[in-house]
């Protein structure tokens, strides 16, 4: 049996790989000492992780090891996937698909698609991980890794572009709302900071609220909206302008993108 210096390694050290690293830390996982990143730049700091430019440490010396570089890196590194002696290998990278690095991989290694978004970084993502055949040890520890920053699913990789269409893109379309929300408060005269507070505080309870509650979301939004009231002005206001379609439409989109970079036709 392999004996591994370390229990997890990064290839790429951005700021997915400083989350989930976070996370596991902050929650007990592991150690810091548990933990090694790969990275161009050996002078960067993660805490007290150790940082290393020489790939063959991550490659020989980790039970596992997270690919969090970009898919455009993929085809520099692939090569030297080869001589990985991980047991698996997970890979957080949008648009290159699980097959293209099992192929890179020795044979005894698992490859495994994960897909995080953003708010990981403050323990609030959602993380979904591609059904695969790496048995049951290894897929609950990767869950693992995960569980600490967010929510996590076990999805086919077929559903993978829709998720991108989702979760992984999803936080800026919730960004772009909350902006236009802000500053729709700050034209009936709120300040940007009080606007502010009202808007995240009312997405906030709004999703709790949609969580907690087994009504349909059109229970929730007409108990919300009285006849001849105000808050039906502004709805009436956005079916008139189509705003479902048009966000649905922006998922497609985005959808239809993700399946062209995984070389996908639809």
């Amino acid at each position: 049996m392999a004996q591994y210096k370390y229990k997890l390694g990064f290839i790429g050290a951005g700021n997915m790989a400083r989350a989930i690293s976070s996370g596991l830390i902050t929650q007990g996982l592991m150690n810091e000492s548990d933990i090694i990143m790969g990275d161009v730049n050996k002078d960067i700091t993660v805490g007290n992780i150790a940082v290393t430019d020489d790939m063959n440490i991550i490659f020989n010396e980790c039970e596992y090891i997270i690919l969090s570089i970009k898919p455009q890196v993929f085809a520099s590194v692939s090569a030297s996937l080869a001589t990985v002696k991980a047991k698996a290998v997970i890979s957080i990278m949008a648009g290159i698909n699980s097959y293209a690095i099992k192929a890179a991989l020795p044979i005894n290694v698992a490859a495994i698609r994960v897909m995080p978004n953003t708010p990981c970084a403050v323990g609030k993502g959602m993380v979904v991980i591609a059904d695969n055949d790496a048995g049951d040890e290894i897929n609950a520890f990767v869950k693992s890794i995960f569980d600490t920053t967010g929510e996590t699913l076990f999805l086919p990789e077929t559903a993978f572009d829709a998720v991108t269409s989702v979760s992984g893109s999803g936080p800026a379309y919730v960004y772009y709302f909350i902006r236009s929300m802000i500053k729709g408060g700050m034209d009936g005269g709120l300040s940007e900071e009080a606007s502010k507070a009202l808007t995240l505080a009312t997405f906030v309870g709004a999703a709790e609220m949609v969580k907690a509650s087994s009504d349909t979301l059109d229970i929730l939004i007409d108990r919300v909206c009285s006849k001849g009231g105000t808050t039906i002005q502004a709805v009436n206001c956005y079916d008139e302008s189509n705003l479902d379609g048009i966000i649905r439409e922006g998922i497609k989109r985005c959808f239809n993108r993700s399946a062209e970079l995984s070389g996908i036709s639809r």
